[in-house]
């Protein structure tokens, strides 16, 4: 055999052999998360809740029923916790960040500089219940590079939610 042909052969094998294993991941996950979108609509059906808008995140699923102001929160990294939020009972809806300080540098020149945790949805209840934080950015499980697409995902729900909470508030009035 030629070196060229050798020399082809090991290029279409160092590319081939990724791919092949890029495509089966691929569709694992798919896979996964279908079945996971599955579990989550069959979820909010036994509540009775049709979801008119739907949020899949890397650890979690967000659906709302905008009829019946009802919040399903699926985390499924959190051994399948289910939260329903009755947005009814929602006082505010905020994006929150949390950040956390690094110490960088050396001993003598050491410097605090400020690294963002998490970018959470934070629901504050009107009857002075606990709040509860739904978390579309974690540094621990997402890259940096999904942080401005999570941050922006995070504020459309703020706006879409504090609508909801805004229109309540005009109704009574």
């Amino acid at each position: 055999m030629s070196t060229l042909s050798i020399a082809l052969i090991i290029v279409i094998a160092t590319v081939c052999i990724p791919l092949i294993f890029i495509l089966i991941n691929g569709k694992s996950r798919k896979k996964k998360n279908k079945a996971l979108l599955n579990f989550f609509m069959e979820e909010g059906s036994k509540q009775g809740l049709s979801f008119s808008s739907q949020e899949i995140l890397r650890s979690k699923i967000i659906g709302l029923d905008a009829a019946k102001q009802m919040l399903l929160v699926f985390d499924f990294n959190n051994d399948g916790n289910l939260r329903c939020i009755d947005m009814s009972e929602v006082k505010t809806c905020s994006v929150e960040k949390n950040h956390d300080s690094i110490v960088i540098g050396t001993e003598k020149q050491a410097k605090a500089e400020s690294h963002l945790r998490s970018i959470d949805l934070k629901f504050i209840f009107k009857n002075g219940a606990d709040p509860v934080s739904v978390s579309f950015y974690d540094s621990s499980i997402n890259s940096i590079y999904e942080m401005a697409e999570l941050e922006s995902k995070a504020k459309t729900w703020e706006v879409l939610l504090s609508k909801m909470l805004f229109n309540e508030l005009k109704v009574r009035v």
